[in-house]
């Protein structure tokens, strides 16, 4: 668990000076900008918080929309009864993270999700972001724009649906984006009575840290991070695994 804990913090560390760095502060130095950071230092941070943080509960999903973005729980829970799956239907990050999310599974206390009761939430979930969004609505996003078009844009719950793989759409805070996914869940053990395709059970919603600029540009930045820091990243990982 503490190995998959230090390599998971490895891409935190570089994720969260490539992928989540929001915007440059015009008043840094270039000394500023070429000093290289602790590893180990972070690294050492990260898992003292971990280790304070219960993340895998209710209560750290709710402190993490209400720090994060200012959502309450209420804001986004379907209007169904619901209960929790199992004890890794809920988890959330320390809102001081910055690449954090919170994750959670709605399942249904008893029987099938209706189409109705998942538009109205899906509409719920989206109507909550847009009302904590900085702009008033909500955004593209660069984790689902296609080639040409605005990540930045608007965009509507019609189309933030239509994604095949993902679902979801994103929105700014704070001048950060943050990104939302929705996934509709079902029990692959039992048949739907109401004609579907599937026993859908659930629906599932992730509220996290997205990206602040495109794939290409991301990926660019940490290539550059990881050949800068290479040797530290490995150091401090190899004194926390050994």
């Amino acid at each position: 668990m503490k190995k998959l804990l230090a390599l998971l913090l490895a891409a935190v560390l570089i994720f969260s000076f490539a992928a989540c760095g929001g915007k440059d502060d015009p008043e840094k130095t270039k000394a500023d900008n070429d000093e290289k950071i602790d590893a180990q230092d972070v690294i050492d941070k990260e898992l003292e918080k971990a280790e304070e943080f219960e993340s895998f509960s209710v209560e750290a999903v709710e402190h993490y929309l209400k720090k994060a973005v200012d959502i309450k729980l209420s804001d986004i829970e379907p209007d169904w009864e619901w209960k929790l799956k199992n004890n890794y239907s809920a988890y959330a990050d320390d809102p001081a993270s910055g690449t954090g999310h919170a994750v959670i599974t709605f399942t249904k206390a008893e029987g099938e999700i209706t189409d109705d009761e998942f538009n109205a939430w899906h509409k719920k979930v989206f109507d909550a972001t847009a009302k904590v969004s900085q702009d008033g609505h909500n955004i593209r996003g660069y984790e689902f724009a296609g080639d040409g078009e605005d990540a930045l844009g608007e965009v509507t719950l019609e189309k933030a649906l239509k994604g095949w793989l993902m679902k979801g759409w994103a929105f700014r805070k704070n001048d950060k984006i943050y990104v939302v996914y929705i996934s509709d869940e079902y029990d692959k053990d039992k048949n739907s009575e109401l004609g579907k395709l599937f026993y859908y059970t659930g629906a599932k919603v992730d509220i996290a840290v997205g990206l602040q600029k495109s794939m290409s540009d991301t990926m660019d930045e940490a290539e550059k991070y990881i050949s800068e820091n290479e040797d530290e990243i490995k150091d401090a990982l190899n004194d926390y695994l050994n």
